[in-house]
């Protein structure tokens, strides 16, 4: 199960940003942004996750450079949580992206039926759906107000074309597509899983009455 995420247990982990930053939107109107809560990857891996594969996976995401040598000071160091989801979302980007291209390598050869194949293309048009979704997640987050106003919904626009390519590889537990597929579903949801930590816009306060 996935652990709950609110307010309260998120500010008793992480300090937050001292200030709140008012933004401009369309059409003359302004949004406060709530804070953006600060912490390490281990800390937001470990708020949102509640499975041993899922902590891995949101660790080997989020800790790149640690990987390959950057040191405990690397991975000790707080961050915005908004960091961590755009991470996240190209990271999906990219397995989206990796797992198109394997779909394209193998439409052509003469050892898959032509069911399977016509499985792999209808399975693509669910990755076409979950790129133009998680490509917004991953520009959204420059603005606290998009960000957090449209983050879920196209989190879960992800995961629908994520599911969406599932539903065509039923049949075809043995096509290579199918193992990626649950692949990328699973940094789909990691996102999804990050995305709780990012505050919701509130209103702006009421203007002071006049003296």
């Amino acid at each position: 199960m996935v652990k709950p995420i609110g307010s309260l247990a998120i500010a008793a982990v992480v300090p937050l940003l001292a200030a709140l930053c008012l933004v401009s939107c369309t059409g003359g109107d302004a949004r406060w942004c709530a804070p953006v809560p600060s912490m390490t990857v281990e800390q937001a891996c470990d708020a949102v996750c509640g499975t041993a594969h899922m902590l891995k996976l949101c660790l080997r995401t989020l800790q790149p450079r640690a990987r390959r040598g950057g040191g405990e000071h690397r991975r000790r160091r707080d961050d915005a949580v908004t960091r961590y989801v755009g991470a996240a979302a190209r990271g999906a980007l990219d397995a989206y992206a990796a797992t198109a291209a394997a779909k394209r390598g193998m439409q052509y050869s003469a050892a898959l039926p032509a069911e399977e194949r016509t499985a792999h293309e209808r399975c693509m048009a669910g990755y076409d759906l979950a790129v133009r979704f998680m490509g917004r997640v991953a520009g959204d987050l420059a603005s606290c107000e998009t960000a957090a106003a449209r983050l879920r919904d196209d989190c879960d626009g992800s995961l629908a074309g994520m599911d969406a390519c599932r539903r065509k590889l039923f049949g075809y537990p043995a096509s290579p597509l199918y193992g990626r597929n649950l692949a990328d579903r699973n940094k789909t949801m990691l996102v999804g899983l990050l995305s709780n930590l990012v505050p919701m816009p509130t209103p702006p306060p009421p203007p002071t009455p006049s003296p």
